[in-house]
C-alpha cells in the first residue's frame, strides 16, 4: 500500500472501523479502468476495493477539491454504467453543506477520517451529522437579503435595524422579524442599549457557506409575455446573466425584477402568455437591491441555478463561485 496516498488509506481505514472484516485497498485492474471514458480516467485517483464480498472502485479527489453535487451524481452515473461497479469517492476534506448536498444525491462518499455516507453497505457515520431526511427550516426572505447584501454590496456590521431597514428598502418589522431568527440560529449578535446594533459571527465565506443550507432560489414566480423589453427595471437573469460571468452562451430571454414592478406592469397594457419567449422572474426581494450592473448579482444566480440540469452550467458555477474573493 505504500504508493496509494495517505488520504485514501485514511479513508478506507476509517471504513474498517466499522466492519467486522477488514478490507484493503488496491489497485485498480487495468481491464477495469479501461472501460472508464477518457474524461474521466483521469479525473480521479482509482483504486478498488471489497466489502461485505462486494467489489467497489475507490475514486480518489484528494487536494480539497470541490465538485458540484450535480456533476459528481453525472460521474458516479457514468462510472457505474461503464464498469458495473459502484464508485465510493473519497476526499480530504469539505464543508459540511457540500457533504449534506452529496448525501442527498445518494453518493457513496469518505471525507478524510471523519464523515461516511455509504447507502451502497448502509453504513453512514458523521462526527457532524448529516441532514438526510429533513430538510433545514425556512428561514425569513429578509435573512437571505441581509447575508447577500452584507457579502456582495456593502458591510453593514454595526449598524442599527433601523439603518438596515432603510438599506434594505422594507419595513422595520420586517427586519426585527428576520435578526430575530439569525440570532436564534447564530448567525448575528446584537450589541447595545435600547438601539440595537447588528454584528455577523461569521465573515466571507464562512458566513456564505453556513448559510447556505438555509438560503434557497430568489425567484417567488415566473411569468411569460411575447413582449420583449417591458420593463426599464429587469436585470438579466438565468443563463444569460451566467455568460457575464463566464465563457457560456445565453439562453432564453430572462429578466428579474421586484414584486414591486410586478405591480407596475400589470397596471399596462401587456399580453401575457404563458408560451411567451420572455421569462419574467419576479424575485422575493428586488434584484436591484444587490447589483447595479443591469445583471442579477453572483450569488443569488448561483442559488438560481444550482439545481440546474446542465453539467456546462454546473461547471460554470463551480467558476465564478471560486473565484469570487471572499
Amino acid at each position: 500500500m505504500s504508493n496509494i496516498p495517505d488520504y485514501i488509506i485514511t479513508a478506507i481505514a476509517r471504513i474498517n472501523e466499522f466492519l467486522p472484516e477488514q478490507t484493503k485497498v488496491k489497485e485498480l485492474q487495468p481491464s477495469i479502468k479501461n472501460t472508464i471514458p477518457f474524461g474521466l480516467s483521469g479525473a480521479y485517483d482509482y483504486y478498488q476495493t471489497e466489502i461485505y464480498n462486494t467489489s467497489f472502485i475507490i475514486a480518489g479527489v484528494g487536494d480539497d477539491e470541490e465538485i458540484g453535487p450535480t456533476i459528481l451524481a453525472k460521474h458516479r452515473n457514468v462510472i457505474l454504467k461503464q464498469t458495473g461497479i459502484v464508485p465510493i469517492f473519497v476526499f480530504n476534506k469539505i464543508p459540511s453543506y457540500l457533504f449534506h448536498r452529496y448525501t442527498k444525491n445518494n453518493i457513496d462518499i469518505v471525507v478524510g477520517n471523519r464523515q461516511l455516507f455509504l447507502p451502497s453497505i448502509y453504513l453512514v457515520v458523521s462526527r457532524e451529522k448529516p441532514v438526510l431526511h429533513k430538510e433545514p427550516e425556512k428561514p425569513p426572505v429578509l435573512f437571505q437579503l441581509a447575508v447577500l447584501y452584507h457579502l456582495e454590496k456593502e458591510n453593514i456590521d454595526g449598524i442599527t435595524m433601523q439603518t438596515l431597514a432603510e438599506k434594505l428598502k422594507t419595513s422595520y418589522a420586517t427586519v426585527n422579524r428576520g435578526i430575530r431568527w439569525m440570532k436564534e440560529k447564530g448567525f448575528i449578535t446584537l450589541t447595545g442599549g435600547k438601539e440595537k446594533h447588528i454584528q455577523f459571527s461569521y465573515q466571507g465565506q464562512d458566513l456564505w457557506e453556513n448559510a447556505l443550507p438555509y438560503l434557497d432560489t430568489p425567484v417567488d414566480f415566473i411569468v411569460y409575455t411575447p413582449e420583449l423589453g417591458i420593463s426599464e427595471k429587469g436585470l438579466v437573469s438565468e443563463q444569460n446573466a451566467l455568460a457575464e460571468y463566464s465563457l457560456l452562451n445565453g439562453g432564453p430571454y430572462r429578466i428579474a425584477i421586484s414584486k414591486e414592478e410586478y405591480k407596475n406592469l400589470k397596471k399596462k397594457d401587456i399580453y401575457w402568455d404563458p408560451f411567451g419567449e420572455a421569462g419574467i422572474e419576479v424575485w422575493k426581494y428586488d434584484p436591484a437591491l444587490l447589483s447595479g450592473t443591469g445583471v442579477v448579482d453572483k450569488l443569488s444566480l448561483y442559488l438560481l441555478l444550482k439545481d440546474y440540469e446542465d453539467e456546462r452550467v454546473q461547471i460554470e458555477l463551480e467558476n465564478m463561485i471560486n473565484d469570487i474573493i471572499w
